[in-house]
């Protein structure tokens, strides 16, 4: 018999293991589209002490509901949702924060997984890479479609630009 996946809310005891899924993913899904120093500098241990002050509440805002995929007792993804941060949001709109499986997990089912604990079938934004055709394709695979909204943000010096997706109508 196989392993199945669990998804399950994040606990504070989580945050060294999403900190290493989330460099790891990063790695895995941004090489190439991301410059290497970026990437490179990544810190598991500073991007950990972030997730555990996001998971014991001390950071407004910035995680909203947080749930994680495990196979075998091992974590292996996260997903990460709240309230809408743009500014032309709608009231009560929910927006996908994060959501990265490891690459040796891709396909398996654990990121459907993972976006209908966070999302379900609500309507719902988020902002991917511009340049990340396997993501696109998994979102437009749950519903979002392209709204025309662009963003360019610096992340350690290198311009990283986005799109917005949406689903359920306008974000306005």
């Amino acid at each position: 018999m196989t392993e199945a996946y669990i998804v399950r809310r994040a606990r504070s005891t989580d945050a060294a293991a999403i900190a290493a899924v989330h460099v790891t993913s990063w790695r895995e899904a941004y090489a190439g589209r991301i410059p290497d120093e970026v990437l490179d500098g990544m810190d598991v241990a500073a991007r950990a002490e972030t997730w555990r002050r996001i998971l014991a509440g001390e950071v407004n805002g910035e995680a909203g509901d947080v749930w994680v995929a495990e196979l075998a007792g091992d974590v292996i993804g996260f997903a990460s949702a709240g309230r809408c941060r743009d500014d032309d949001a709608v009231a009560g709109r929910r927006e996908l924060y994060a959501v990265y499986v490891l690459e040796a997990d891709y396909g398996t089912g654990a990121s459907d997984m993972l976006m209908d604990a966070a999302l379900g079938d609500d309507p719902a934004s988020l902002w991917v890479l511009e340049d990340n055709p396997r993501a696109r394709a998994f979102y437009r695979r749950h519903g979002f479609d392209p709204d025309g909204a662009v963003k360019t943000h610096t992340v350690d010096g290198a311009a990283i630009r986005e799109v917005r997706l949406v689903r359920g109508g306008t974000l306005a």
